[in-house]
């Protein structure tokens, strides 16, 4: 085979290589974390907490791990601003009984009535590889192997998982949701739900707002 020969081969080979990609619709991108979630506060100072009937008592707090220094970060070991929205929940049984929680029953409602619902563990983990890009897309993260392994297992620890609480027992954890960004963030209401007391299901709600500064 010649070279003329061996020329045309090699654009033919790239040319249906081309097709084929366009014909899956699949783009590669590189993701970076350039958006950051926007920080949430909640509306009731200080804390804020709420109560499931007088037996469960859930408190909550938004946390900024993009901060220099942030006591955030130091704690959880991982920048979560810079993948998700993280708001750190902390439940109390107060009660005599058992309490059931499954935190898949939580989610986060705008103005516009759009819901956030919180991820589960998979879904945190595809989340922090390809953000908000195309489901299509085949994301290749600015990170080292070695880094996103360990990017992973700091999400894993954190994530708040179901449970079922004794009595007088406590927990917390992380609720990760999709950043919200500055559009998304007036009247902002998270729906604690999931909560089984005495095979009564029950929800806690709070009110987020961003600060103007």
């Amino acid at each position: 085979m010649n070279r003329c020969t061996l020329n045309e081969f090699y654009r033919r080979i790239s040319a249906l290589f081309c097709l084929f990609v366009l014909a899956l619709g699949v783009s590669f991108t590189f993701f970076a974390c350039a958006d950051r979630s926007v920080y949430l506060v909640p509306n009731e100072i200080p804390g804020n907490e709420g109560n499931s009937g007088k037996e469960v008592k859930v408190q909550i707090r938004p946390i900024y791990t993009s901060e220099f220094e942030s006591k955030d970060r130091e704690k959880y070991l991982f920048d979560f601003t810079s993948h998700f929205t993280a708001i750190e929940i902390q439940f109390r049984n107060d009660s005599s009984d058992p309490v059931q929680w499954t935190p898949e029953q939580t989610f986060l409602k705008n103005s516009e009535n759009r819901e956030f619902r919180v991820f589960s563990e998979e879904e945190a983990y595809h989340y922090y590889k390809s953000g908000d890009t195309d489901a299509n897309s085949i994301v290749l993260l600015d990170k080292p192997y070695d880094q996103q392994k360990e990017d992973i297992e700091n999400i894993k620890r954190a994530m708040m998982k179901a449970v079922l609480l004794p009595p007088g027992g406590e927990v917390s954890g992380l609720l990760l949701f999709q950043k919200i960004l500055q559009k998304n963030c007036e009247n902002l209401e998270l729906t604690v739900g999931g909560i089984l007391v005495n095979q009564a299901a029950r929800s806690v709600r709070f009110r987020l707002s961003c600060p103007e500064n």
